[in-house]
């Protein structure tokens, strides 16, 4: 039940102050954040006080890149349980989406706002398969099927436009000029390359390791009309041309340029790599795999009948070794470091649900810390609350600490802005006032 309370001696990260505020005082009423001061505050009669001691009060997570109808409705409290209390779904069957978003929002299933962008926009060449991923696709066979397939699904009501890889540019680039800037739009390419998205107005792309690839890697290397990712030697190959990639070659710096100064926002996914860095034996010891979700072990072990039992059948993803990757992953890295040092915008996201390890909510935290590495503790924080929010259109709802924006917000017995692993602290999550302790998340699971 939604509280009338009144948080004191908070060390507040409001979400776009480059640092926490201390000794802060915030009003929480009828699921919204009232005032914000500095110093304790009078208590208004029906108001409960609550003293924080110093622990940090910052809002709540918002992982841009999820795919909710992968990983079974049970699943949902493990994004609260990370504080992850806004999600945007990049890729599920319309119907499927809209309805997820509907029984969170009136409260019949407990889990994160959700933003939806309802069926990934492919060519009519599919880029996945299987009963899984099928339903997720929509094609979009010419140009002129734009604004009938388009059309139906902004009067649906998704929040988003998702581009996907093997629409050629002449299509992308009509879809992204139908929209107009009414809905954000964002794409994981492949036929079109982000340059000429980027060109045509797109708002955002996901993925470093794969929208931007053609930027980066040797021409030889680049993958174009044809391309498909279910040939398993596409990720082996993506992963050397990165390694290989020279990050101030002509095309890449065309490609920093133009995203900064058309303000494109770049989903980064590093966790997509997680377990590059880990290595095997991190990844099996990884204390999120009992996380893991039901569906998700279940689509991985139909997988590991086909391929071969292993001890780590419920975290390998198919198409390459744990071993391999670091050096790829470290070109993303720098890719995320340099383009936030000119001025770009880079926002958080996962793929969780997609990948099973990290698990979904857990997935970002650990997108949190590759961020930190890259852009600072307070980049990634910013990069997973205000800035995600803005992307999604919303910063006046969610993703800052401010007057009147709904009260999602998370209470750490520790520092993030100093070391984002601290987000493990989590002690609380709020989502509309409403407080979900951790003994009481982790109980669902």
């Amino acid at each position: 039940m939604t509280k009338k309370i009144i948080f004191q001696n908070a060390r507040l990260f409001d979400g776009i102050s480059d640092g926490l505020r201390e000794d802060i005082s915030v009003c929480i009423s009828n699921g919204k954040i009232g005032q914000v001061v500095k110093g304790r505050t009078s208590v208004p009669e029906g108001y409960e006080a609550i003293d924080l001691a110093g622990k940090c009060l910052l809002p709540g997570l918002i992982d841009t890149h999820v795919h909710a109808t992968l990983i079974g409705e049970e699943a949902l409290p493990l994004f609260l349980a990370a504080g992850v209390t806004s999600a945007r779904d990049v890729g599920g069957a319309l119907g499927a989406v809209l309805d997820l978003r509907s029984r969170i929002a009136d409260g019949t299933l407990l889990g994160p706002r959700l933003f939806v962008c309802g069926p990934l926009l492919d060519g009519s060449t599919p880029s996945l398969g299987g009963p899984a991923f099928e339903p997720m696709l929509q094609a979009v066979p010419a140009p002129d099927a734009v604004p009938e397939i388009v059309g139906n699904l902004i009067a649906a009501g998704v929040d988003g436009i998702k581009l996907y890889f093997s629409l050629t540019p002449d299509i992308a680039t009509e879809i992204i000029r139908f929209v107009d800037k009414r809905l954000p739009v964002t794409g994981h390419l492949g036929w079109t390359h982000s340059l000429e998205a980027i060109e045509a107005g797109i708002d955002g792309l996901e993925h470093v390791w794969i929208s931007p690839y053609n930027e980066f890697c040797a021409l030889d290397m680049q993958f174009g009309v044809g391309a498909s990712m279910m040939d398993p030697t596409f990720w082996t190959k993506t992963l050397k041309g990165w390694e290989e990639a020279d990050l101030n070659a002509g095309l890449a710096t065309q490609w920093f340029d133009s995203m900064v100064e058309k303000q494109v926002h770049m989903g980064s996914t590093l966790d997509l790599l997680w377990t590059s860095r880990s290595g095997i034996d991190g990844a099996m010891k990884d204390p999120d795999r009992k996380l893991i979700p039901k569906v998700v072990r279940e689509r991985q072990r139909a997988i590991a009948e086909q391929m071969g039992d292993r001890p780590d059948w419920d975290i390998h993803n198919w198409f390459f070794e744990a071993s391999q990757g670091a050096g790829a992953l470290e070109k993303h890295q720098e890719v995320t470091r340099l383009l936030h040092e000119r001025g770009g915008i880079v926002v958080g996201g996962t793929d969780c649900g997609a990948i099973p390890i990290p698990p979904p909510g857990f997935s970002l935290l650990r997108e949190i810390e590759l961020l930190s590495d890259s852009m600072g503790a307070i980049g990634a924080l910013k990069s997973v609350t205000s800035t995600a929010a803005r992307y999604l259109r919303s910063e006046d709802e969610i993703g800052i600490i401010k007057e009147g924006n709904r009260a999602d917000f998370l209470i750490v017995d520790g520092d993030p802005t100093n070391d984002v692993t601290d987000l493990r602290k989590l002690e609380d999550t709020y989502v509309g006032g409403v407080r979900h302790t951790q003994s009481e998340l982790r109980a669902l699971l």
